[in-house]
């Protein structure tokens, strides 16, 4: 089977359709209250010098007569030229993250927040003594709690995360994988082995960086 949901006391096998709908397991943190309110980012004096640098490199080139370069065209061509000519890729062992970064249910949040800023990540999975999986915490599960972080810091990481987990398994075809993490609106999914022990994560980034590097148009038609 392409997915399975781990939780509490399960381990259920679901059909691509199954994990395409929302509904199919509850997917709501426990304990902390979320909230729906948003925050309004402020242009800070180091946005406007990059913005002002930027205008001067623009400024620059079109003096000289050249065609104005700007970043996303140079982000474009660096991706070119590093473009590997392996593939095609379809499996999701073939771009999953590996190994995989987890903690323990009972790691205090601040060591999340800690995990997740220094090693620039947005979900850990949460693994038992017996590397049973037994939920997930995402960069979202944080940033949804309506409790000061001084008093939030200290608790479980289990307190935030999310008991049943959603995954995939290594021979998941990567097309499969596309479809439920946009259904569904998440970030990622862990992949587990044939004993359900999780060997990998697969993001939205992963998929996109296959799509660039690896993959020939028609895996996704």
């Amino acid at each position: 089977m392409s997915f399975i949901v781990f939780g509490p006391g399960i381990s259920d096998h679901l059909t691509l359709n199954q994990a395409l709908s929302p509904s199919a397991m509850p997917s709501q943190p426990q304990a902390v209250v979320p909230t729906n309110s948003t925050r309004r980012v402020q242009d800070t004096d180091e946005d406007h010098s990059g913005h002002d640098a930027w205008r001067e490199e623009l400024q620059g080139e079109m003096a000289d007569g050249a065609a104005p370069r700007t970043s996303a065209i140079g982000a474009y061509e660096s991706v070119r030229h590093v473009q590997k000519e392996l593939g095609p890729v379809q499996f999701a062992e073939q771009i999953m993250t590996s190994p995989v970064l987890s903690l323990m249910p009972d790691a205090p949040i601040s060591e999340f927040r800690a995990l997740i800023t220094r090693r620039k990540i947005g979900l850990v999975p949460l693994i038992d003594a017996q590397k049973r999986l037994v939920g997930i915490v995402t960069k979202g599960d944080l940033t949804r709690q309506r409790v000061r972080y001084t008093d939030l810091a200290p608790r479980p990481v289990s307190t935030i995360a999310t008991p049943n987990v959603l995954t995939a398994t290594t021979n998941t075809n990567i097309r499969e994988l596309a479809r439920v993490l946009l259904a569904r609106d998440i970030r990622g999914l862990p992949i587990v082995n044939e004993a359900g022990e999780v060997v990998g994560v697969v993001t939205r980034g992963d998929i996109l960086r296959a799509l660039v590097n690896y993959a020939p148009l028609e895996l996704w038609l």
